[in-house]
C-alpha cells in the first residue's frame, strides 16, 4: 500500500505540472500570434531602411566612406547580445551564448542584453569583458535603449578600442526553427554596394550623400537592433512554446506510464489477497 499511495502522490505532482505547463504552452502561443503579427510593420520598415540605406550606400565612393570612417586595426570587436528575460524557452539563450563563445576572442568587448543572457555570461570567464550589461528588458526593446546601445558602440568605434561592431541575435525560421546569428553592424563592407537598375544618378543627397550618410549610419545601426531583437522576441517566444509543448507530452508520458505501474501493482495485490483468501479457505 504505501508504494500505491507513492505512485498516487507522483500521477498528482505530475498532472498538476502538466496544467501548468499546458496553460503556458497556451499564453506562449497567443503572444507569439501577437509578436509575429505587429513584426509584420517592423519587417515593413526594415526592408524600406535596408532599401534606402543601399541606395545611399552606392551613391558613396569607397575612398569617401573610409574618409567618414577610418577603419580601425585593432583586433578587438564588440558584441552586443540579445538573449531573453524569462527562462522555460528551451536551448534558447544557450545557443546564443555558445555562439558567442565560438566567435568572441581574448581582447573583445560584450554589451549584453537579458536577464538570462546577463546571468550566463556574468558567471562565465566572458564577465570581464562586459562593458555594459542590461536587465528586464521587457516584451519589446525600446528605440531610446537601442540608440543608447548604438551610441555606446560608435563610441568605442570612435575611440578606436574595438575595429567592429557585431550583433548576435536569433533568427526566427518558422515555428520549429529559430537559428542563432552573428551580423557585422559596423563597418559597413561599401565594396558589395553598387547600383541597380532601380537605382539611378537621378537621386539627389542634399548637401551631399557622404553628410547624409555621416547622420544616418547612427541611424541605421539603431534600427537594426531595434528590428532585429523584435525578431529575437519571436524566436525566444517559439522556442518557449516548443518547450512547453514539449513539458506537456512528457508530462502525459509520464502519466501514462504511472498510472499503468499502479494499476500493475493494485492487480498484484488484489491477486495476493484473492489468493491467500482461497488457500484460507482450503485450510479449512
Amino acid at each position: 500500500m504505501p508504494n500505491l499511495n507513492n505512485l498516487k502522490n507522483r500521477i498528482s505532482v505530475v498532472s498538476s505540472t502538466q496544467k501548468i505547463t499546458n496553460a503556458m504552452e497556451l499564453v506562449s502561443t497567443s503572444k507569439l500570434r501577437r509578436l509575429r503579427n505587429e513584426y509584420t510593420q517592423v519587417k515593413s520598415y526594415l526592408d524600406t531602411l535596408q532599401d534606402t540605406f543601399n541606395e545611399l550606400i552606392a551613391h558613396v565612393q569607397p575612398n569617401d566612406f573610409y574618409d567618414i570612417f577610418p577603419q580601425n586595426n585593432i583586433e578587438s570587436s564588440l558584441y552586443i547580445v540579445i538573449t531573453s528575460d524569462l527562462g522555460l524557452c528551451g536551448s534558447y539563450n544557450s545557443n546564443i551564448i555558445k555562439l558567442l563563445t565560438e566567435k568572441i576572442k581574448q581582447n573583445d568587448k560584450i554589451i549584453i542584453l537579458g536577464t538570462k543572457g546577463v546571468g550566463l555570461v556574468l558567471g562565465s570567464s566572458l564577465k570581464d569583458q562586459v562593458i555594459k550589461s542590461y536587465i528586464n528588458i521587457g516584451d519589446k526593446l525600446s528605440y531610446k535603449l537601442s540608440n543608447e546601445i548604438t551610441k555606446i558602440a560608435l563610441e568605442y568605434y570612435t575611440d578606436k578600442k574595438i575595429s567592429k561592431i557585431n550583433l548576435i541575435y536569433t533568427e526566427f525560421i518558422n515555428n520549429l526553427t529559430q537559428t542563432p546569428i552573428s551580423l557585422q553592424l559596423f563597418p559597413i563592407n561599401v565594396n558589395s554596394y553598387s547600383k541597380t537598375q532601380n537605382q539611378t544618378d537621378s537621386i539627389e543627397f542634399e548637401p551631399n550623400a557622404e553628410t547624409v550618410l555621416l547622420e544616418t549610419i547612427p541611424m541605421f545601426i539603431s534600427s537594426m537592433i531595434y528590428c532585429l531583437s523584435a525578431n529575437s522576441k519571436i524566436s525566444e517566444m517559439a522556442s518557449r512554446r516548443n518547450a512547453m509543448e514539449n513539458a506537456t507530452s512528457n508530462a502525459g508520458d509520464l502519466i501514462k506510464d504511472l498510472k499503468l505501474e499502479f494499476n500493475r501493482q493494485r492487480q498484484g495485490i488484489i491477486t495476493q489477497e484473492i489468493t491467500e483468501i482461497v488457500a484460507g479457505a482450503d485450510a479449512t
